[in-house]
């Protein structure tokens, strides 16, 4: 594996009021030189808002892969496993001629957005790693 591959990092999650009844998740990642912004709108239920997230997310993770796939959120939920409280992400994937799904969570810490966003990373970094290989 080459020592210089790149990598989209995630640098921050802002969530705000932009009309009644209506948030919008904006998520920043780096991916080498590049800026990655992209935001999605939602109402004001916590569900959605988590769902937003894990869609800006993957909007980003196919703008970084340069569209060679494409992929969506199917399920999304707050789970406890092992007396831990987690955010787990069911994402459907096209890539070249095949279609599946990969899974991914991430512990909440103080942030349930943030693990949304981490969640949906971990199910991801793998088809990005495949469709990023020159």
């Amino acid at each position: 594996m080459n020592g210089n591959k790149m990598r989209l990092r995630f640098d921050r999650v802002e969530v705000r009021p932009v009309a009644e009844g209506q948030t919008r998740v904006e998520v920043t990642f780096t991916f080498g030189p590049r800026t990655i912004v992209t935001g999605t709108d939602a109402g004001n239920n916590r569900h959605n808002i988590l769902r937003a997230a894990s869609t800006a997310t993957l909007e980003a993770v196919q703008q970084a892969a340069e569209a060679k796939f494409t992929c969506v959120v199917e399920d999304l939920d707050r789970v406890n496993a092992l007396g831990k409280q987690l955010i787990a992400v069911l994402v459907n994937v096209d890539f070249e001629t095949r279609q599946f799904q990969v899974f991914g969570s991430c512990q909440i810490d103080d942030d349930d957005v943030t693990a949304a966003v981490r969640a949906t990373l971990n199910a991801t970094n793998r088809i990005v790693d495949l469709a990023t290989r020159a």
